[in-house]
């Protein structure tokens, strides 16, 4: 039997956080699916743990990824059978039913290529808050461009004929940390996205994320969003003062975020940039403001 879902879970020298994120798989309500484990030359005992799971529908593949974890997932996705592939990053996991009620919704909405429900954010362990993605748009294409990313690659589900088409995450080392963003753009640009208002798994935070290193992330994204802007001008020329503005509101996000996480230089640097295009933007100017302040 053709799987309906092939689970694809990258990882690297993480094998306690694999055992809990398999068992969150195996133990699906929803059971026609296959599961590949995309280990990118482990160190720890990754093998040990996969070892521990006797199911025919585990499958192992080895890579070097070179620290691009989209190449993992690509070569997931190469070697999925299933109708549909639903990515875990291999620190997260799911409630049970997860895959039963993404199952149902496809079946209510088959015109769609992607499906993406919310999250629960865990932090050390403790439940924090509920991530809501989202929300669709008539234009999910220019929503992800111009306000940023609105989904989890956790929680998405996306059509395999599709990953196929479109030739999956980009592997460009400028995109690392945002490779998801920069494929979610791409994939808006073809088919309708479905967001289902539900916490069907958790988001897990802890020191080793790649997500906490806030630098690489924040310099990732706004290479996605340059490259896409690069894009949106070649097709829209006469609408160029769209993206001084998208661009004045990315810096300005940078500068929140740099200054959020201690990273002053790099806060006042984005704002100086934001200031110099657009004298008058409000919410630069606050940023500057408790810049200052906290200096003291």
């Amino acid at each position: 039997m053709i799987p309906f879902f092939s689970v694809v879970i990258p990882t690297f020298n993480s094998a306690d956080f694999l055992r809990r994120s398999l068992n969150s798989v195996l133990s699906q309500t929803f059971q026609n699916i296959e599961v590949i484990v995309v280990n990118n030359s482990s160190t720890d005992h990754t093998e040990d743990v996969l070892d521990e799971f006797q199911s025919s529908r585990l499958k192992r593949l080895n890579v070097n990824n070179r620290g691009i974890i989209a190449h993992s997932r690509n070569k997931g996705i190469e070697d999925s059978t299933g109708q549909w592939i639903a990515f875990l990053d291999s620190d997260d996991t799911w409630n049970e039913g997860k895959l039963e009620i993404v199952h149902a919704c496809i079946q209510k909405h088959p015109n769609h290529i992607l499906f993406c429900h919310d999250e629960w954010e865990i932090l050390n362990g403790k439940r924090m808050k509920r991530l809501r993605y989202g929300p669709a748009s008539k234009n999910q294409y220019e929503t992800l461009l111009f306000k940023g990313n609105c989904l989890s690659t956790s929680a998405t589900c996306i059509r395999h004929d599709t990953a196929v088409e479109t030739n999956g995450f980009s592997e460009a080392e400028e995109f690392v940390t945002a490779e998801d963003y920069e494929y979610w753009i791409r994939l808006a640009q073809v088919g309708c996205f479905y967001f289902l208002k539900e916490a069907l798994g958790e988001y897990h935070r802890h020191r080793n994320n790649a997500s906490s290193d806030i630098d690489k992330q924040v310099q990732a994204s706004m290479a996605v969003r340059e490259y896409h802007f690069q894009n949106w001008i070649a097709a829209f020329p006469n609408k160029i003062s769209r993206i001084r503005q998208a661009r004045v509101k990315m810096w300005t996000s940078s500068a929140h975020h740099y200054g959020k996480n201690q990273h002053r230089k790099k806060a006042l640097y984005y704002v100086t940039k934001v200031l110099r295009h657009s004298r008058f933007y409000w919410k630069a100017w606050v940023i500057l403001f408790l810049l200052l302040i906290r200096r003291r």
